[in-house]
């Protein structure tokens, strides 16, 4: 269960910076975090996988998945097993979002950012779950890695999705061009290793979106 937002986050999703947070804002983000903890429906799933690292990519199971990438490759070259992760915050934020963006568009951009960060926050929930079944094993995860980050196909996620059962187990579908619905929604593949994961590397060297990303313009990060 997720008790608060956090807060500092939130206000990097919309570009603000300390000296920036007036009255009104702090109005805004009490009302929506308090809506988007009210509405957010958390739910995860997770799946855990042999994999053969392969000339044609890395082999997931038996499931005829191939995850394929050399940054995917590098991500886990020291993994002989890894879990397949999906998490949403549910379709009624959606609604209340796209409501908002109509009828008062200021506090549907500040629920916005709020459902960004609650769904990293259940990402989280799941992730912890995941790294203590593996640590009571010996064993270390790596850190997440989705479709669409580095030379890791965005349509990857029709395979995990469909691996998964997203759409029967949380609720969640993709469209033709590979979103996710409820949009509050990350898929994810995590590695297991027998060593700890190395100080977290600046992530922006492999996204795709680099060159235009609005939070690199604003000095920041996603």
């Amino acid at each position: 269960m997720i008790n608060q937002l956090n807060r500092e986050e939130i206000l990097r999703y919309l570009g603000y910076k300390d000296s920036g947070i007036t009255p009104r804002i702090e109005k805004l983000l009490d009302r929506c975090e308090s809506e988007t903890l009210k509405i957010i429906q958390p739910k995860y799933i997770y799946k855990r996988f042999p994999v053969t690292h392969e000339l044609s990519g890395i082999r997931v199971g038996e499931t005829g998945f191939v995850l394929r990438g050399k940054d995917i490759r590098e991500h886990l070259k020291n993994c002989n097993e890894i879990f397949l992760l999906g998490v949403t915050a549910g379709i009624e934020l959606d609604r209340k979002i796209r409501r908002y963006m109509v009828t008062e568009p200021d506090i549907g951009v500040v629920l916005d950012s709020c459902g960004i960060q609650a769904v990293e926050q259940i990402a989280d929930m799941a992730e912890q779950e995941i790294e203590a079944c593996v640590s009571s094993e010996g064993y270390h995860l790596t850190w997440r890695f989705s479709p669409g980050y580095g030379d890791l196909p965005l349509d990857t996620q029709k395979e995990l999705v469909q691996v998964l059962d997203m759409h029967r187990k949380i609720g969640v579908s993709l469209t033709d061009s590979c979103l996710m619905v409820p949009s509050k929604s990350v898929t994810a593949i995590l590695g297991i290793s027998d060593t700890k994961r190395d100080k977290r590397e600046n992530k922006c060297d492999f996204c795709n979106n680099r060159q235009k990303c609005i939070f690199r313009k604003r000095g920041t990060r996603c």
